[in-house]
């Protein structure tokens, strides 16, 4: 096989995984504005808080999670970092933010993974494929977030996560996503951290909702939304 057919094939596997995601992305963004909405009539903001608004963003640069950190005033060693560095969640993130101070505070970061194609293979008679690796690649940003979020009390984080991948049958996949929350429990909402004591640290459960099915729009919402509030009640109260 040329190289060309070799791109051309590669191109094509991943084109049912490229139409997932404009159509995951496109979801999610609209789960983001409804919460938008909603926290901005929940907490009356246009006559409450007129030093606050929201904001939403597509990517999270390095240098400001460095920042956030540093403000603390606690850690000093950082790597020498590159300004145009970030991560990308694929939900994107909402701030609170402070316009006085100049402070963005993060309110819920998202995230939407699909992984798992076989059902869909196995319709059209091709043979199974390995599983992917969305897990993986959820990982490398959960990292820098809970980094980020490492001097806080709470990890304001969710990832919606489907596909025949995730049935409940499959340990061999779900056991790596217990393993990225610190083997607390999936599909339930975490947003404090948890067991901690001041000798000792505590964990940063964070919200994974993974199943077989896609999830709405709704949703998501009903999820982010209630991460959202509590972050904005943390951050302000």
């Amino acid at each position: 096989m040329s190289q060309h057919e070799l791109l051309r094939t590669r191109f094509l596997q991943h084109l049912p995984k490229n139409n997932y995601s404009k159509k995951d992305d496109k979801d999610i963004y609209m789960a983001a504005e409804k919460v938008m909405n909603y926290l901005k009539m929940r907490f009356e903001m246009d006559t409450k808080y007129h030093n606050y608004h929201l904001e939403f963003a597509k990517s999270i640069k390095i240098c400001d999670m460095i920042n956030f950190i540093k403000k603390k005033g606690i850690r000093n060693e950082f790597y020498s970092y590159d300004d145009s560095r970030g991560i990308y969640p694929d939900g994107g993130i909402i701030y609170l933010v402070n316009e006085i101070e100049n402070i963005k505070y993060p309110l819920v970061i998202a995230e939407v993974k699909h992984q798992g194609t076989n059902k869909d293979r196995i319709k059209e008679g091709k043979e199974k494929q390995a599983t992917g690796n969305a897990i993986e690649r959820l990982g490398k940003n959960l990292t820098a977030i809970k980094t980020y979020m490492h001097y806080e009390n709470i990890t304001p984080f969710v990832c919606f996560g489907y596909g025949c991948d995730f049935t409940e049958d499959n340990m061999t996949v779900l056991s790596k996503v217990y393993c990225l929350n610190e083997f607390y429990d999936i599909n339930k909402i975490y947003v404090n951290k948890k067991d901690n004591d001041r000798d000792h640290g505590g964990f940063a459960p964070v919200s994974m909702y993974f199943r077989e099915d896609a999830w709405t729009i709704d949703e998501m919402f009903d999820i982010m939304k209630e991460i959202a509030e509590y972050s904005f009640r943390y951050w302000l109260f």
